[in-house]
């Protein structure tokens, strides 16, 4: 937990402008920045009732758009909601964490210029490192924002724990419902 710390540290003296260590924020004045999980989607079922939820307690909303279907439900969904709050949240974007991230960034770009958000940012995760960023821009990906993380904290060349946090079910009414999130990235599955 202390080199977590330590590394956000090192990263906003390198040159990154946040965190999404809230400790670290916290213990050393970083702004704290993040989106929220999937499980949040899932919890909710679909994404225009946990982005609408979201933007009900969060005044700077970025909708983590690929839970399900990014540009059939995640993107629709994130517009919709953003034009339902209006001026009520600062809408600042949103974020791919999976998939392809060259195109469904351009996707995510084209729908939100024509939806007249263009200055919402598209913003990219998924264990991004150098390597994968530069093969992002040579591919004319549209991402304003990296979201660099794992890759950048870890010593990625020696061994590290690689997990993704899945919700598979949510108990009602002594009632187990799926809500799995399937990405296409292999290593996610």
């Amino acid at each position: 937990m202390d080199a977590a710390m330590w590394g956000a540290r090192a990263a906003l003296i390198g040159g990154f402008s946040a965190t999404s260590n809230v400790r670290a924020g916290k213990r050393f004045n970083i702004p704290v920045s993040g989106t929220h999980a999937h499980a949040l989607v899932q919890a909710y079922r679909d994404e225009y009732t946990a982005f609408k939820k979201y933007a009900e307690t969060h005044k700077d909303c970025v909708f983590l758009v690929d839970t399900y279907d990014t540009i059939r439900s995640g993107m629709p969904n994130a517009i919709k909601v953003a034009k339902e709050f209006g001026d009520r949240i600062n809408f600042i974007g949103i974020r791919l964490d999976s998939g392809d991230l060259a195109y469904l960034s351009k996707k995510a770009r084209e729908m939100l210029d024509e939806a007249g958000f263009t200055d919402a940012k598209v913003i990219a995760s998924s264990d991004l490192d150098e390597h994968t960023i530069l093969n992002l821009k040579s591919q004319g990906a549209k991402i304003d924002t990296w979201g660099i993380g794992t890759k950048l904290i870890t010593a990625y060349d020696q061994p590290a724990l690689g997990a993704v946090y899945k919700l598979v079910a949510i108990e009602e009414d002594g009632k187990l419902t799926d809500t799995i999130k399937i990405s296409s990235n292999p290593e996610k599955v």
